[in-house]
């Protein structure tokens, strides 16, 4: 039987999705919440990077975790505590308790579950898809992330100019709950294979410190340049913290135009994961992703140009395809190229490496404020490319690099 289809499958994506779904409720509320309260994309960016400085620090944890123990049981356990920290998040906000201060705990918290149990997570859809399937099952996940995220926006604006009161922040433990009600389902019907390993194993006597697998990450040159260019993240978070204010300023669309720009980019990535999967060895090699992180910039480019929300959604949605393709393949080839016994370390350090999108929302809040907008989206374009450019130029083994 196709593992696609398998309920396994469809129990870790609903769980997975879901959870991105109420990501993706706090990134449209919270942002937009600390905009009005603060008036500041300096604000903005520091909030929403509260979380990825936890998972810098606690992913590698979180792999070493998933090369050790059973993945599903940390799965469960940490969407367990996610939906109770976005519970007490919501509270906090509709009782107008310190919300600000108590929206930093809790994404604090938040960050943390994120940081353990986001290796596990990856690394679980190549346990029960295996392999063969591993290409679809990456791209479904995005699909249905892209998906969730284009509704996401336009569903919570609704909620906006018919709710007046903070009730709608419930939206977030909400979709976080039945999250946890498919990570059960899988924890209940899923056969891990070589999990919980005994003490005196051959398994149990490897060396799994994070310092080993960080060691073994670096002496593989295709392993190291994927997560150099993982690093580039904080490029593509520049422009974040920019957007609301764009579109309340710029583009004078306010909170109903900010989620019409987020859902055009997201409309964007659910094109290009169809298209990742159905032209595989088109997209699966380095030089798809120096390619499309290049057509990125250049979307970027018209973005910081551009005064009207139609060619604005446009140009997001062309990044946003090809930015989904360029994050997927880096995936796929960090899950295809480590050992079994590196790969849960390895999937940490790149959400370690992602993370850089933390500092990436700090500084285009600080760089919108202080050199402008269009200065500030012009480096986010620019950089990342020629990055890219050099790490394939420099090296003749990643230029040959295909899955």
């Amino acid at each position: 039987m196709n593992p696609l289809l398998g309920k396994n499958f469809i129990f870790l994506i609903t769980a997975n999705c879901l959870a991105f779904c109420g990501w993706v409720f706090r990134n449209y509320l919270i942002n937009w919440y600390v905009l009005e309260k603060t008036n500041s994309t300096l604000m903005v960016g520091l909030f929403a990077a509260i979380p990825t400085f936890f998972v810098l620090f606690i992913s590698p944890f979180g792999g070493q975790l998933a090369d050790k123990f059973s993945r599903k049981k940390i799965f469960l356990t940490m969407r367990i505590f996610s939906m109770i920290l976005f519970f007490l998040l919501a509270l906090f906000i509709h009782i107008e308790l310190y919300p600000l201060l108590f929206i930093a705990l809790c994404f604090s918290g938040i960050g943390i579950t994120a940081g353990l149990e986001i290796s596990a997570s990856r690394n679980l859809i190549l346990d029960i898809v295996g392999f063969k399937y591993l290409t679809w099952g990456n791209s479904i996940t995005e699909f249905l992330n892209s998906f969730l995220s284009t509704v996401g926006p336009l569903t919570i604006a609704v909620f906006f100019t018919s709710i007046s009161d903070t009730r709608v922040f419930f939206t977030m433990p909400a979709a976080h709950f039945v999250s946890v009600i498919s990570a059960l389902l899988l924890f209940l019907y899923f056969k891990e294979n070589n999990s919980g390993y005994s003490e005196d194993s051959d398994e149990a006597k490897k060396d799994k410190s994070i310092k080993e697998g960080i060691v073994y990450s670096y002496k593989s040159v295709n392993i190291r340049i994927l997560l150099i260019l993982t690093f580039t993240l904080l490029f593509w978070a520049l422009s974040q913290p920019l957007i609301p204010k764009i579109a309340r300023d710029v583009l004078d669309s306010g909170s109903t135009g900010y989620a019409i720009l987020l859902s055009g980019e997201a409309l964007g990535a659910i094109v290009g994961s169809i298209a990742l999967p159905l032209f595989p060895k088109l997209f699966r090699n380095s030089k798809s992703i120096v390619f499309c992180i290049s057509i990125y910039g250049v979307a970027i480019l018209f973005f910081a140009l551009s005064k009207s929300i139609i060619f604005s959604v446009f140009v997001l949605a062309l990044g946003g395809f090809f930015h989904v393709i360029w994050f997927t393949v880096i995936i796929i080839l960090l899950q295809t190229i480590p050992d079994d016994n590196h790969k849960g370390r390895v999937i940490g350090l790149f959400f370690t490496f992602i993370q850089a999108y933390g500092l990436g929302y700090i500084l285009g809040g600080l760089m919108g404020e202080s050199i402008g907008i269009i200065p500030t989206l012009f480096i986010a374009a620019i950089i990342p490319v020629i990055i890219h450019l050099v790490c394939y130029g420099a090296s003749r083994e990643f230029r040959t690099l295909k899955s």
